[in-house]
């Protein structure tokens, strides 16, 4: 259902002659294309308040838009970076950008939902012109599970000390002809992940985790995992 501030205004107002699902005109019949994004779409207006909040925004973030419409979006999203500091705020960077009629490029953003889970968002920005100025349509993906790959990813080579290097390194000792999914698959079980730890930091089911441990068996010529994990570590090759 489309959502929009000057829409849920009317309806209180008991004005039989506009919808809560249509756009009002001006500003925000622009963003009527918005309505059925398969990315979430949250609209800003110059100052930061919701004006959009779409069926998407409402399953990814877990807010009704009926709770956040008229907000500032930095109250709602309350992002932060990588190192933890915070780039949702009065006078983010989105903003000022905007102002300058100037799209700021795509970020991640670490996120709550309203549950309180954490999410990674990866967030691009679409500038909507109007007579009034112009609207900031910020489009969100769910970018948790590439950011949870690579996390562990960066946290095995560390353990290991390379790393500068890919998940796994092909050496003298190890066949060419693994994949890049049985490399990651190969790292992992080298750090002693289980199948099922495996099977959820790649985002894939435990007997595809299986599938690909029997092939890497196979290929280095073993018959165990712990003897792919050795012959992987000896070759230096995670």
């Amino acid at each position: 259902m489309f959502r929009s501030v000057d829409a849920s205004r009317s309806k209180a107002s008991g004005d039989p002659g506009r919808h809560e699902e249509q756009p009002a005109g001006g500003r925000l019949a622009s963003l009527a294309l918005f309505h059925h994004t398969t990315d979430a779409a949250v609209a800003v207006d110059a100052d930061g308040r919701v004006l959009l909040w779409n069926r998407a925004a409402e399953h990814l973030l877990g807010h009704a838009a009926s709770e956040v419409l008229g907000r500032h979006c930095h109250e709602v999203l309350q992002g932060r970076g990588d190192d933890g500091h915070v780039l949702c705020h009065p006078g983010c960077r989105v903003l000022t950008m905007a102002k300058r009629h100037r799209p700021a490029p795509a970020c991640d953003l670490r996120v709550r939902r309203k549950t309180g889970a954490e999410r990674w968002l990866n967030v691009s920005t679409v500038l909507v012109p109007h007579l009034e100025g112009v609207v900031v349509v910020h489009l969100v993906r769910d970018v948790t599970a590439t950011r949870t790959r690579q996390r562990a990813v960066e946290a095995l080579l560390r353990r290991t000390g390379e790393a500068a290097a890919p998940p796994v390194r092909v050496s003298g000792e190890l066949p060419a002809a693994l994949t890049v999914r049985e490399r990651e698959v190969l790292a992992l079980l080298a750090s002693g992940e289980s199948t099922q730890a495996i099977a959820r930091l790649l985002v894939i089911s435990p007997v595809t985790v299986r599938n690909h441990t029997q092939n890497i068996l196979v290929k280095l010529g073993v018959h165990s995992r712990l003897a792919a994990a050795t012959l992987a570590l000896r070759s230096r090759a995670v």
